[in-house]
C-alpha cells in the first residue's frame, strides 16, 4: 500500500465530491479544499515536508542532476484561512491500460462505507490522501491525490441555499423541490401550453 497521509478534521470548501468539476478539465476532477486549523495545518505541512525532501532528492539522484522545484504546493492560504487542496482526476486515458476511471471511497463518522453524499460547503470531513511525487520536463513537484472522506458532519449541496432558517414545529410536509420537469409538464409545452 503506498504512503496515505489522514487529515484532522477540517471543514469543506467548494468539494466536488459527489460528481466531479468539469470547469477547467474536460476529464473531470474530484477536489476540495480543506480549512484547517492552524496546529492542524502545520502538522500536516511537516509531514507532507518530510516526504517532499525525501522524494525530491531520489528524484534528483534518479535524474542525475538537481532538479527546478515546482511553486506549486497543495498548502494555500487565502481569505478563508489556511487549508489543504486535494485532487483526484475523474478519468485518464492511458496508453497501456487505456481509459481509467475514478471515484471517491465515503466512510461515515463510524467508518462504514457508504455512497458518496452530495458533500458541500461547511462540511466536517477527514480527507485520505496520498502523495504523488511527480517530474515533468525537469520540474519537480508533490501533489496530494484524493483516495477517500471520512464525512463527520454532512452539509448537504444546495441546502446553504435558502434564505430561511428552520422553525421547530412548522409545517414539514409538502413534495421537495426538483428541477425536473414531469412527463405531464413536458407535454402540455411541447403542444405550446405554457402558463406565465
Amino acid at each position: 500500500m503506498k504512503k496515505q497521509f489522514v487529515t484532522p478534521i477540517g471543514e469543506a470548501l467548494y468539494p466536488h465530491l459527489h460528481e466531479p468539476d468539469y470547469k477547467f478539465n474536460s476529464d473531470g476532477v474530484y477536489q476540495t479544499r480543506l480549512l484547517l486549523p492552524e496546529a492542524d495545518y502545520e502538522s500536516l505541512k511537516a509531514q507532507y515536508d518530510a516526504y517532499y525532501t525525501e522524494a525530491y532528492a531520489d528524484a534528483c539522484d534518479n535524474a542525475g542532476k538537481k532538479l527546478k522545484e515546482s511553486d506549486s504546493t497543495p498548502f494555500r492560504e487565502g481569505e478563508e484561512g489556511l487549508y489543504i487542496m486535494a485532487k483526484q482526476v475523474a478519468e485518464k486515458n492511458t496508453r497501456s491500460s487505456g481509459l481509467i476511471k475514478f471515484s471517491i471511497k465515503a466512510v461515515n463518522a463510524q467508518g462504514k462505507l457508504i455512497k458518496m453524499p452530495r458533500v458541500g460547503s461547511g462540511s466536517k470531513l477527514r480527507l485520505a490522501l496520498e502523495p504523488n511525487a511527480w517530474t515533468v520536463n525537469g520540474k519537480f513537484g508533490v501533489s496530494l491525490r484524493l483516495r477517500s472522506v471520512q464525512i463527520i458532519e454532512l452539509v448537504e449541496y444546495g441546502q446553504k441555499d435558502s434564505v430561511f432558517d428552520t422553525v421547530e414545529g412548522g409545517f414539514s410536509g409538502g413534495e421537495e423541490f426538483t428541477n425536473e420537469l414531469t412527463d405531464e409538464t413536458t407535454q402540455s409545452k411541447e403542444d405550446g401550453d405554457f402558463s406565465f
